[in-house]
């Protein structure tokens, strides 16, 4: 990894969010129980229709310890819409280990991604996310979004279907990260952020990409942009 084409990587990348980030609820705030709810909703489901229903469930279990004390069926009930309702059964696992079953109102989640995996229904990315979105610790996080930019950006030749590919880019994703853990919050967000906008499965913007200078896809001459579209 060139140290010079990192920095500009997350010099960029940041500098586009702070303009360009979409307004979003979980966005604004550090509580872990609120980042993991969201991060569990937006798996697999589009943003639009998380942020109506994030509201609502969170004014129905405003806290794990309302979730553990609830019955199952409740939950997945409140979890209606969003489908894979799995999520909400793991939500409802979770929170029983970490208040022992509603009785410890004050349990919390733990702020390194390495715990975190030890919790039922998370996995590396939401271990992640929870860990530099509420704690802004260093963590790498890696996502269909994060996981494409990556690719594009740095390894054009990793494939993301297999296991060797998935490395490396965890790999790539934890190497690029800023050096403090709130700079990591924005550089997260950020890099989430273009895989969802500019560089999307279908379409790569290039024209509009804060970071094609040092895209090896863009200076190879492989851009996926069409012609005069825009965002």
């Amino acid at each position: 990894m060139d140290p010079t084409v990192v920095r500009t990587f997350g010099t960029q990348l940041r500098k586009w969010f702070r303009k360009n980030g979409r307004d979003l609820p979980w966005r604004k705030t550090r509580d872990p129980y609120r980042i993991l709810v969201s991060e569990l909703m937006l798996q697999q489901t589009q943003v639009s229709r998380v942020v109506p229903k994030y509201a609502e469930f969170l004014e129905t279990f405003p806290t794990l310890h309302h979730i553990a004390r609830a019955k199952p069926m409740r939950v997945t009930e409140a979890w209606s819409g969003l489908g894979y309702y799995a999520r909400a059964r793991n939500l409802h696992a979770l929170a029983k280990v970490v208040t022992d079953s509603g009785r410890n109102v004050y349990g919390v989640l733990p702020p390194d991604a390495e715990d975190l995996r030890e919790l039922p229904g998370i996995g590396a990315y939401t271990a992640g996310a929870v860990s530099s979105f509420a704690y802004e610790r260093r963590a790498e996080l890696v996502d269909t979004n994060v996981g494409r930019v990556i690719k594009r950006v740095f390894a054009p030749h990793a494939d993301l279907k297999t296991g060797k590919g998935q490395k490396q880019v965890w790999a790539i994703a934890k190497a690029i990260l800023p050096r403090t853990g709130k700079a990591t919050w924005v550089h997260n967000q950020a890099i989430m952020e273009l895989g969802a906008l500019v560089c999307t499965a279908r379409v790569a913007h290039c024209h509009v990409c804060p970071v094609r200078k040092v895209c090896t896809t863009y200076a190879r001459g492989s851009s996926f942009a069409a012609p005069g579209t825009t965002r």
